[in-house]
């Protein structure tokens, strides 16, 4: 593949060999840029936001570059496959103020490398501040309470700094899926949700002078998880905490139906031994009533999963949260449950709640991250 451009740019220029001739220059100017930058105060954080592509396309109306000084080149226009990636990643940067890729805007610069399967992996190198005005729209309405944006603004900063912490030396901090948090660029960016974050530029949630994990959630069901119970994480400003959000929350009770074949399939595939079920039942369930684990009963005895392991296996999207009751009906497993989400830490519904009630984006964070301090950082 090559580096296109308008008919009108008349030059010929093929990624090939310009490319990877200045791919260690860029390597190090990229290394030198992020230095700088830190230095300066703007903390910077690197999202891959394409981890598995087979192509992408980036393009600016104001050129794109590639290299520097005399060896730079401007192109409108780049489509990338992973012939096209050596082994040291390709820097491109917008001489405007965004890069489209695959049809969405980001702010930052881009680097394109290959993953660990020879794929194509994209990481949105940009300023933490102009990030989270992609994210906090994208993880709750932007029409909701000021001081419920707000308080999410907080978390999902402290994340994505505690996220970059323990990133060790992988090549980005966070992914832009609900894997870590939700990022959708420019595209997510909304008035009230951007106002949210420069009115709170900087804060972080810290607990006896260090970051917090910000875990947060769509809907606790009334109560939020202790994180030892669920994960084994032993943190004081983690412990489950009484909620009201079932009083607005659309995720109220709820119940979905599983087919045995789906079901057994999707176990199959993870590697559970398992080819019948005979019945379904609640294991081990915490204090404030979620479920550890699940049993199934089948011929090749009880076979017992972790609850959260199952909510991946059979979809986020489908099975809601671990406050469940399973039932075997006919040839069909329904789960009927309540809330949405692994329940530990902020709950989004119940942070509208409170601030619908006049509570202010502090106080929210007080009550779900007890013992924590807002800093400026």
């Amino acid at each position: 593949m090559a580096v296109m451009a308008p008919r009108s740019a008349g030059i010929p220029f093929s990624i090939r060999g310009p490319v990877r001739h200045c791919s260690f220059i860029l390597a190090v100017g990229a290394l030198l840029f992020a230095l700088s930058a830190e230095c300066l105060g703007a903390a910077r954080i690197r999202v891959a936001i394409a981890d598995s592509s087979t192509q992408v396309v980036l393009q600016s109306p104001a050129g794109l570059t590639i290299g520097r000084g005399r060896t730079a080149k401007v192109r409108r226009t780049i489509t990338l496959t992973p012939a096209d990636l050596g082994t040291d990643p390709i820097l491109v940067r917008s001489r405007g103020s965004s890069i489209s890729v695959n049809g969405k805007k980001y702010r930052g610069t881009m680097e394109v490398r290959r993953n660990g399967i020879g794929r194509i992996r994209v990481i949105n190198d940009l300023d933490l501040e102009d990030y989270l005005k992609g994210v906090v729209a994208a993880e709750i309405p932007h029409e909701w309470e000021m001081e419920a944006l707000k308080a999410q603004a907080v978390a999902s900063r402290t994340y994505a700094l505690h996220q970059k912490e323990a990133s060790g030396g992988r090549s980005y901090h966070l992914l832009a899926t609900v894997d870590s948090q939700m990022y959708v660029g420019m595209e997510g960016e909304r008035p009230r949700a951007v106002r949210a974050v420069d009115d709170t530029r900087g804060e972080v949630l810290q607990y006896e002078g260090r970051l917090i994990s910000a875990y947060y959630h769509s809907s606790c069901g009334g109560h939020t998880e202790d994180a030892l119970e669920l994960w084994g994480i032993d943190a004081s400003y983690l412990r489950g905490v009484d909620c009201d959000c079932q009083r607005i929350s659309t995720y109220g009770p709820w119940e979905r139906k599983f087919s045995i074949p789906e079901v057994i399939g999707a176990l199959r595939r993870e590697g559970y031994p398992i080819t019948d079920i005979a019945a379904v039942e609640n294991g081990d369930i915490t204090p404030a009533g979620r479920v550890k684990r699940v049993l199934f009963r089948s011929s090749q005895g009880m076979i017992s999963i972790p609850a959260e392991s199952l909510r991946s296996i059979l979809g986020y999207s489908r099975f809601l949260s671990v406050f469940i009751e399973p039932e075997l009906v006919d040839r069909e497993i329904v789960i009927s449950g309540r809330g949405r989400g692994h329940g530990v830490g902020l709950c989004q519904w119940g942070a509208q709640d409170l601030a619908l009630q006049g509570k202010e984006y502090r106080a929210i964070l007080e009550h779900y991250y007890p013992g924590t301090k807002i800093v400026r950082r």
